[in-house]
């Protein structure tokens, strides 16, 4: 009954999000999923006899500069006689090997069905399987390039084969649109590339004919199932993009298929506008998501270029622009804040779900592929993503000040504080992309601040999608982000695991130079309706730290709740630990103090056990610095953030808190046993 009740919001909720023309198309949508359910599809039905099979190449040469550590991940991978590879992604271990299981739930133990038409199966509301994208991650075959890679450095025919082996197996389990594995686009175009990059790296020639016939079919009917059912209207973010980009690369390599290629790069030209803002922002709110995005047009460009029709300059320039804004959000140690939703998605994988330097390794990609030269950064080792889209010779310094990028709603401080390197980035931008604003956080006016490279002030994280439940929502609340909350309600309201009902708006108001530092101010809306009040916070940076001024502003409406409590938080990195000093905490990591903060006497302060989620699937506990106003009729506060000198120790620092148990019933809703 509780999934009935579940399915039945979720429609209700997705139909307010969609516009007039949406729902026209969602019903043309619904037809031709019916009608294609009515037929039987076998791979036969897409066979392609006369065209040799598409691949994406990598230079051997190119291959041998994979550092050691890289090449012993690689190895892990890599199935043998004696024991199955293991393939680490979004928190999980998956076992690997050419009987393995494709419709397996690693936590759960249960089977997605494998013989129902796709878009019967209710993946979305199953609370017994858990989230389905346990599954689809395995799915994408982003480690069968990883084997190929090590079978062409090794000039291993066993790995190869065990490669080939690999996608065959997977061929055999998932027929044309049946199971789980047809269901989205996005996974059908990551498999593509994964395919593609195989078929380079182990050789075409090692392709037998009917392994050969088998492949091309695969590719032929992801083609026809990606041109039938895109992403449109509220869907149409980075699943777009992926899902042209894949048309687009599979279409240029493999002229025999009659595959549109030229339509995709069509969508992909107009895309690039659109979700990526003019001053490189992406328009999801996430860097994780712009790095994605970003990495599926340098994939797009690389076979654009070698196939002599490279796309337009002003488009190659807005990709540039997002690498930019990308460097800026980077600390020495290329540690970003994790703003927005992290699914830890890939277009070519290296070994392992979890890369901490992604962002980095497409940055630097966009800086070869684009001659920017001045994005380049020792961001550790070239990936295997980089060995196809390019690395850049030399690095450079990353920029030093204050940069306010307006339209996508970011103010970025870097610099020194205290002699510490420092990176403050201040989120005054939408909440989303699209009106489902999918991957978007509520965290107006939130604040994170990186010293000495890693975080100190931190976003939450993302944890889970589909199965997340209350955790998901928590997660994305505005309770748990570094800014001011009322009655411990959320700026935007959610409705989804993916959509909001109500949608706070963000304003920069201006930024003003002073003597001692810099003002950056903005205000949001989403208390507005609620409690007649607008919320307005001012940064100022200065050489020693930080001020915090929040400000809540009357707009003259009646409030039509009663305001209760207001509280402003801030989340530290796990790695850090605090006490409090009579009205100041002090916190420290690794024994030295890092920095203080202090507000007014207008409220107290606590310190509480919070959820922090360093990647996708993986929770664990840090400390929150909680000040909470002694009278809720106050209307002004000020918090103070003071950075310490490097090389202050302090002894006798409290232990850290106590690693992560969430209550019973945050297991259930998150569909963890």
């Amino acid at each position: 009954m509780a999934a009935s009740f579940a399915k039945l919001g979720w429609y209700v909720n997705r139909l307010r999000a969609m516009s007039i023309p949406e729902l026209g198309h969602r019903l043309r949508e619904a037809g031709k999923r019916r009608l294609s359910a009515t037929r039987s599809y076998d791979y036969s039905a897409f066979a392609i006899e006369s065209s040799d099979l598409p691949f994406l190449s990598i230079d051997i040469d190119r291959l041998q500069s994979i550092d050691a550590g890289t090449r012993a991940l690689w190895q892990s991978v890599a199935p043998t006689a004696m024991s199955p590879g293991i393939y680490r992604a979004l928190g999980h271990d998956f076992h690997l090997s050419t009987e393995m299981d494709w419709h397996l739930d690693p936590v759960s133990a249960l089977r997605w069905p494998d013989n129902a038409y796709c878009f019967d199966i209710e993946y979305r509301h199953d609370r017994l399987r858990g989230d389905v994208k346990l599954v689809w991650e395995l799915n994408r075959l982003q480690f069968v390039p990883v084997i190929a890679a090590l079978s062409r450095l090794k000039n291993d025919d066993e790995l190869a084969q065990s490669a080939l082996d690999l996608i065959e197996s997977w061929i055999d389990a998932n027929p044309p649109f049946k199971g789980v594995n047809w269901i989205s686009g996005i996974e059908l175009a990551l498999r593509v590339v994964s395919i593609l990059l195989t078929i380079g790296l182990v050789g075409r020639e090692r392709v037998g004919a009917r392994l050969s016939r088998k492949i091309a079919a695969c590719l032929a009917a992801h083609a026809y199932w990606l041109k039938r059912f895109p992403s449109r209207y509220s869907s149409a973010n980075n699943h777009l993009i992926a899902e042209e980009a894949a048309l687009f690369v599979l279409g240029t390599l493999w002229q025999g298929a009659e595959i549109d290629a030229s339509a995709a790069r069509a969508i992909l030209i107009a895309e690039a506008f659109r979700q990526i803002h003019d001053d490189g922002v992406g328009a999801e709110q996430s860097p994780t998501y712009t790095a994605f995005t970003c990495e599926w047009y340098l994939l797009a460009f690389t076979v654009a270029e070698a196939a002599g029709m490279p796309f337009p300059d002003n488009v190659i320039a807005r990709v540039a622009s997002a690498g930019e804004h990308l460097r800026w959000l980077l600390d020495s140690s290329g540690n970003h804040p994790r703003i927005g939703d992290d699914d830890e998605g890939r277009v070519i994988a290296s070994g392992a779900g979890h890369e901490p330097l992604y962002v980095g390794s497409v940055v630097n990609g966009i800086a070869a592929l684009t001659g920017r030269q001045d994005l380049a950064a020792d961001y550790g080792a070239p990936q295997l993503r980089n060995l196809l889209v390019g690395w850049p010779d030399a690095t450079s310094v990353s920029g030093a000040g204050t940069r306010i990028f307006e339209r996508g709603g970011y103010t970025v401080s870097r610099g020194q504080m205290s002699g510490r390197e420092s990176l403050a980035v201040f989120d005054h931008g939408p909440l989303g992309y699209l009106s489902i604003a999918a991957h978007g956080h509520a965290d107006a006016l939130s604040l994170t601040l990186h010293l000495d490279g890693r975080p100190v002030l931190v976003d939450p994280g993302t944890y889970l999608y589909h199965s997340g439940g209350s955790v998901r929502d928590r997660l994305r609340g505005t309770a748990v982000h570094n800014t001011l909350c009322i009655n411990g309600t959320d700026q935007s309201e959610i409705s989804g695991a993916f959509n909001w009902r109500r949608k706070a708006t963000s304003e920069f108001t201006g930024l003003r130079e002073t003597g001692h530092g810099v003002d950056v101010s903005a205000q949001h809306d989403g208390y507005a309706r609620d409690f007649g009040l607008l919320c307005e916070r001012t940064i100022t940076v200065d050489a020693s730290g930080l001020t915090v001024r929040d400000k809540l502003l009357a707009t003259g409406d009646q409030a039509s709740k009663p305001l209760t409590s207001i509280s402003i938080g801030f989340l530290l990195h796990p790695e850090c630990s605090a006490r409090i000093e009579g009205a100041t905490v002090v916190v420290t990591r690794g024994g030295e103090a890092l920095m203080q903060v202090s507000a007014q006497p207008n409220v107290s302060v606590t310190l509480e056990v919070a959820e922090y989620s360093p990647a996708f699937g993986v929770m664990e506990s840090a400390a929150r610095i909680v000040f909470r106003a002694n009278d809720p009729k106050t209307r002004e506060f000020r918090t103070r953030i003071d950075v310490q000198s490097a090389a202050t120790s302090v002894s006798n620092v409290s232990p850290a808190l106590q690693p992560y148990q969430a209550p019973a019933s945050n297991f259930a809703d998150a569909g963890l046993r």
